[in-house]
């Protein structure tokens, strides 16, 4: 008796999680989402040293390879292009987010486990269009190594922030829901902060925003998840924020040190 009515409960929640779904499903967003899609705009804005703008890509593939719905964040990352980059930059990300989709499309992989963060390995598309568009603009005008070699460059840093995204978004989609390991809380933390960054050279009493907000971070995640963690988190943010914005290499220490101020708190 107790068999069948498990069976039952089983073809329930079958049928539950096979349903089509109807545009009430795709209406009903929760406030994680809203921050994922505020965290796409922002980090669609940051860019290494104003040369390489890699994030947007990075965060919209994460998303494809996880099968989070990326249509909104796709146009959140547009907008933030926009307005980071102007026109020529939303036209070379645009037609380097077609290519991105016209290879998902045609050449579809195979899901992997469903328990696997990368349930869609994309990493190779991601770096076959970011080349065909760098390299095809080079034939448009003066051809040098240098600029080749900043394609190549730029296509492996996306490559590695897609990989780091990929593992560290769900850590946004569904905060609370689960628990998450050591590596994905420090993505997030990661990506938080170049999110953040955009606010740089917003200053309240000479004090910067970014700066403070990447801290509190930091100080958060020692709280939470001890001195380990606070430190590499520190140490990661310090050493990426300081390549962004070409600061100077006490940022690494500043954040760093600010693990210890964790332990006060707690």
């Amino acid at each position: 008796m107790f068999q069948n009515i498990i069976d039952e409960e089983d073809n329930e929640y079958k049928k539950e999680n096979t349903r089509k779904k109807t545009w009430k499903d795709f209406l009903s967003i929760s406030i994680y989402d809203i921050v994922l899609y505020a965290i796409s705009f922002m980090i669609s804005m940051v860019s290494f040293g104003d040369e390489f703008a890699p994030f947007g890509l990075a965060i919209f593939a994460a998303a494809c390879s996880n099968q989070i719905p990326a249509a909104i964040i796709l146009v959140c990352t547009c907008i933030g292009t926009i307005v980071g980059f102007g026109i020529k930059g939303f036209l070379t990300y645009f037609i380097t987010v077609f290519l991105f989709v016209a290879m998902t499309l045609l050449f579809r992989k195979r899901y992997q486990d469903k328990n696997r963060n990368e349930k869609q390995k994309l990493g190779a598309y991601v770096i076959i269009s970011i080349l065909t568009v760098q390299v095809t603009k080079l034939f448009f005008g003066v051809f040098l190594i240098y600029d080749l070699l900043a394609s190549i460059t730029y296509a492996l840093i996306t490559y590695i922030f897609y990989k780091i995204f990929v593992n560290s978004i769900t850590v946004i989609k569904e905060y609370g829901i689960k628990a998450f390991t050591v590596e994905e809380v420090i993505g997030a933390s990661l990506l938080l902060a170049i999110a953040v960054y955009s606010l740089n050279g917003l200053n309240v009493f000479g004090l910067s925003i970014s700066n403070i907000l990447s801290i509190m971070i930091v100080m958060f995640l020692g709280w939470k998840n001890g001195m380990l963690v606070g430190a590499t988190s520190g140490i990661t943010i310090g050493v990426v924020l300081g390549i962004i914005g070409n600061g100077n290499p006490i940022l690494i220490t500043s954040y760093a040190i600010s693990r210890n101020d964790s332990r006060v708190i707690k």
